[in-house]
């Protein structure tokens, strides 16, 4: 379905980050008035953190968020100045596409996809929502106005009470330089709902002319011309060079000497911060043993006088920030632009929205990124994308659109959000997803199609691009089908690990003629590939479906289950679930456990009958 204009209804988002730019896109898409209320129209999409998109899960996250006619990808590949593909010591499945991007541009782009949607942008900050909790009206502003409107996205990321640390310095803010929303955190508060508090941090930002590059090691960029978006005309191309250093002893000793000022383990903050991306404090806590941490040193922008410290994220007074900088290979003169600092942060707690991202106690607010407990600016521009659409779709009497986990990454972190919450900020991995080998950055746009087509958010120009890949594919797959080799199918040969597509093309006599017809190649040929494992995961998510009551009680030692995570094990051990059922539940078990679970089980059945 192409989108429909009708301008009937208005859909307010409050929030002008990664998750606001996608939900008020969205909810234009479907033909309602979007009005998006950001305290600072000039930091909209600011990257507060690393200067980058993509990684792991998350780059195809990205992809999944271009086939649902959302801009975020769109506005990458305009702005990137490095590309790496991460995870390439693994098979093709589980590619990371990542690219370093300019901060300043990429915030002017997204403003640019605001205005061509024709959302309707207003400077300020909501300190309340105004009528009942079960029909909220309107948002008042600090400055006294109030703003009405049918349907609500919150999209406040880290500004619900926010408060920023830095040694024994605690001031309120969403991020340096910017207001905290304590207001309308305490209308929410007021409201009853139940929320909790997370805390994340950032790292120092170094002058980059004071910084000595004959000490570092050049960072590998890879030159495959990726794009994001299969709207871009091009590939990425590399124009900025990314270094890695590396930590000491003398950098450990410092934060080992000075853990007492730091405000992490002086007990003022009190929220729960990422596992997956630690403060540097943490990491030298948790492996004391441990020295040589990498830092990656990413340019803020094209030709950038700033370049961010990666892995270096730290709450520590600014004296010992500059000692710690200073005890790096090639920092002995480094100047610091920006000291790093933590924030800590209000969101909702499990069971407060359903898999729509509608709020259970109401019947038009809905919630998107970090105040659903995510982290990551992927993870919060795929849930404002899914919120707006819902909230455009419910104001038009449309049913409500619920992801899959089984054919998207977004449908993964719905469902694990919503039946199993988290206790810490929610990081996605293609291990969280018990279909990864078809959860693929390639196939992405195939994926989400009649997700998008459901949505209604994908415009017709893109819907008839994707119609045009696909008939190119069901050719080439054909094409495929029907070439034999030496009296096999070239099919057979395609499942061979050592075949890539670059092969296969040989065989066949395929040329591609531009990166439509290369992409769809590799599609093509994956497909292939891992359809047998796809099948079997299917099979295996249908059984663990059936058989979520099956007892654990037989499990007395889950050391004795290798297969699964350190984390769940220890999970598994202080929770003591009594069915897989219960085991689905607990944050640190992940679908690929729970189907390690189930293999174990079978075999200790198939142990005691014989």
């Amino acid at each position: 379905m192409c989108r429909q204009v009708k301008k009937e209804y208005t859909v307010l988002i409050i929030g002008g980050g990664h998750a606001g730019v996608e939900a008020a896109v969205a909810a234009s898409a479907l033909g309602c008035g979007a009005v998006l209320v950001t305290p600072s129209v000039s930091k909209i999409a600011l990257m507060s953190c690393n200067p980058a998109m993509g990684g792991i899960a998350k780059g195809t996250l990205i992809r999944e968020i271009d086939g649902l006619g959302g801009v975020t990808a769109e506005s990458a590949d305009a702005t990137a100045l490095q590309f790496r593909m991460l995870n390439m010591k693994k098979g093709p499945a589980v590619w990371g596409p990542r690219v370093q991007t300019d901060v300043s541009e990429y915030s002017l782009a997204q403003r640019g996809k605001l205005s061509d949607a024709g959302v309707r942008v207003i400077q300020g900050l909501v300190v309340k929502l105004i009528g009942s909790t079960s029909r909220i009206q309107g948002v008042k502003l600090s400055d006294g106005s109030e703003i009405f409107a049918d349907a609500f996205v919150l999209a406040t990321g880290t500004f619900l009470k926010g408060m920023l640390h830095r040694g024994r310095s605690s001031w309120p803010g969403g991020r340096r330089g910017d207001t905290s929303a304590i207001a309308l955190e305490q209308d929410i508060r007021d409201r009853l709902f139940h929320v909790k508090r997370f805390k994340t941090g950032t790292s120092p930002r170094i002058v980059r002319s004071s910084i000595n590059r004959s000490f570092l090691e050049k960072q590998i960029s890879h030159d495959v011309k990726f794009r994001f978006s299969w709207s871009s005309k091009k590939g990425v191309e590399n124009s900025e060079v990314c270094w890695l250093t590396r930590t000491t002893g003398e950098t450990e000793n410092l934060v080992k000497e000075s853990l007492s000022r730091s405000p992490l383990y002086s007990g003022r903050i009190q929220g729960k911060g990422p596992r997956y991306c630690p403060s540097f404090e943490d990491k030298v806590t948790k492996f004391p043993d441990r020295t040589g941490h990498p830092i990656h040193l990413e340019p803020m922008g094209r030709d950038s006088r700033v370049m961010y410290l990666n892995g270096l994220s730290t709450s520590m007074p600014e004296e010992i920030q500059e000692r710690i900088i200073r005890s790096l290979p090639g920092f002995k003169k480094a100047v610091i632009s920006a000291y790093g600092y933590s924030v800590e942060y209000t969101c909702f707690d499990t069971g407060e929205f359903d898999n729509t991202l509608k709020l259970r106690a109401s019947e038009n607010l809905y919630v998107s990124g970090q105040i659903l407990g995510t982290s990551g600016y992927e993870e919060a521009a795929a849930t404002g994308l899914l919120a707006g659409a819902n909230a455009a779709r419910d104001l038009y009497g449309m049913d409500k659109i619920v992801p899959d986990r089984m054919s998207s990454y977004l449908g993964v972190m719905v469902d694990d959000l919503v039946k199993r919450g988290t206790d810490e900020p929610y990081r996605l991995f293609s291990s969280r997803s018990e279909n990864r080998l078809n959860l693929r950055q390639d196939n992405a746009d195939r994926r989400v199609f009649s997700l998008a087509r459901s949505l209604g958010t994908l415009s017709c120009v893109k819907s008839e691009a994707f119609k045009d890949r696909d008939k190119k594919y069901n050719e080439l797959r054909k094409k495929i089908g029907a070439k034999r080799l030496k009296g096999k199918s070239v099919e057979e040969i395609c499942r061979r690990p050592d075949v890539s597509p670059e092969k296969v093309a040989a065989i066949i006599g395929y040329e591609a003629s531009g990166m439509d017809e290369n992409e769809i190649l590799t599609t093509v040929v994956l497909d292939i590939k891992y359809a047998g494992y796809v099948k079997r995961a299917q099979k295996r998510h249908k059984v663990r479906s059936r058989y979520g009551e099956v007892s654990l009680e037989c499990i007395k030692d889950y050391s004795t289950v290798e297969t699964i995570t350190i984390e769940a094990r220890e999970a598994l051990k202080k929770r003591k679930p009594l069915t897989l059922s219960d085991a689905e539940l607990i944050p640190a078990v992940r679908q690929a456990d729970i189907d390690s679970l189930v293999l174990y089980l079978m075999k200790e059945s198939v142990s005691r009958e014989t």
